[in-house]
């Protein structure tokens, strides 16, 4: 039985390359992935651009973006859009296109558009809208023997906040987390347990500094997680109760999917984001990336609850239904896929 050829073109954000790796994985075929350096060109963007591979360096083009063309592409950020486009063009309309995230051309123009709520996406038949990002910890590392080691000096519930950093609209301000964090120490010490943070590739060291001296207080055993020690998925997999910054909605959701009582830790928002995003009532016609939108998405239906009332709710994994949907794409065009 022949494979399909699938290409994986990724974004340069770590949440949307754990998407489409999440989706690619799934698919439990093999793919490859297609590392594409751009030029100065990708600032066009894909509504200017139409089908083209112009904005990708040339000679990465030459090399990767060569026959044979793949039966799927999937695909995540603007940057790529227009060249999966190109190379569905150059194997005669025959190549599935799979969009993770905001397709910001006509949904039209491909198989399939994965998206979440944050953004207002057209509707269209090829447009599904999920509840929450799609997660690549449907099966959670093994912890080493120092991982666990480490992890067994700390007394339960072992409670974990989750930090992102700053975006274009919103900011995680040092003393205002460092206020949160204090808040659930508290609520750790008050149940004999501790306390674990870990930041992310965007969290700031003025945030993790101003967690550890507000911390030195002790109302509870706690950590500060800087250099992948334990490892993210570890630590997510040993929490009693998950609190992520609501500024990723990657970690939101892999918190969601794991079952656990998960409470939403607000942010700030940044002057731009007040000039640029306004009032709720204007989430329905901004056509701005909002972040309130998936918030009042995931607190409305009882997906995650606050810092106080954490929520467990038992949503699957998005991955799979979209896999599912994936396959049957290629089903349509191929016959019988390998299970």
């Amino acid at each position: 039985m022949t494979y399909p050829r699938i290409w994986v073109m990724g974004g340069h954000r770590p949440g949307d390359l754990a998407q489409v790796y999440a989706l690619a994985e799934e698919l439990r075929l093999p793919f490859e992935t297609r590392r594409l350096v751009y030029n100065w060109r990708f600032w066009l963007r894909g509504r200017f651009m139409g089908a083209s591979a112009i904005s990708v360096r040339s000679d990465v083009r030459e090399k990767t973006l060569v026959p044979p063309w793949p039966d799927l592409i999937i695909l995540v950020g603007k940057r790529a859009v227009p060249v999966a486009r190109w190379v569905k063009q150059q194997s005669g309309g025959k190549t599935r296109l799979v969009l993770v995230g905001h397709p910001r051309v006509a949904p039209e123009l491909f198989d399939l558009v994965l998206t979440t709520r944050q953004y207002l996406t057209p509707q269209s038949p090829s447009v599904r809208l999920q509840p929450l990002t799609m997660s690549r910890f449907r099966q959670t590392p093994k912890p080493s023997e120092e991982e666990q080691a480490w992890l067994e000096t700390l007394p339960r519930p072992h409670l974990l906040l989750m930090i992102g950093g700053d975006t274009r609209h919103w900011t995680i301000r040092p003393r205002t987390i460092a206020d949160q964090a204090a808040r659930l120490a508290f609520r750790a010490g008050r149940a004999g347990g501790s306390l674990i943070v870990v930041g992310s590739a965007r969290t700031s060291d003025d945030v993790l500094g101003a967690i550890e001296e507000r911390l030195e207080s002790g109302s509870c055993e706690w950590r500060v997680v800087r250099h992948d020690f334990p490892r993210f998925g570890v630590l997510l997999d040993d929490a009693d109760e998950l609190f992520p910054t609501a500024d990723s909605v990657s970690m939101i959701s892999e918190s969601v999917v794991t079952g656990k009582p998960v409470g939403l830790v607000p942010v700030d928002r940044k002057l731009k984001g007040w000039l640029l995003l306004g009032s709720e009532r204007s989430m329905d016609t901004n056509p701005a990336r909002d972040l309130r939108r998936f918030w009042k998405f995931v607190l409305s239906e009882r997906l995650v609850g606050t810092m106080d009332e954490p929520i467990a709710s038992n949503t699957p994994n998005p991955v799979v239904e979209a896999a599912s949907e994936v396959r049957a794409l290629l089903e349509r065009d191929l016959g019988r896929l390998p299970a």
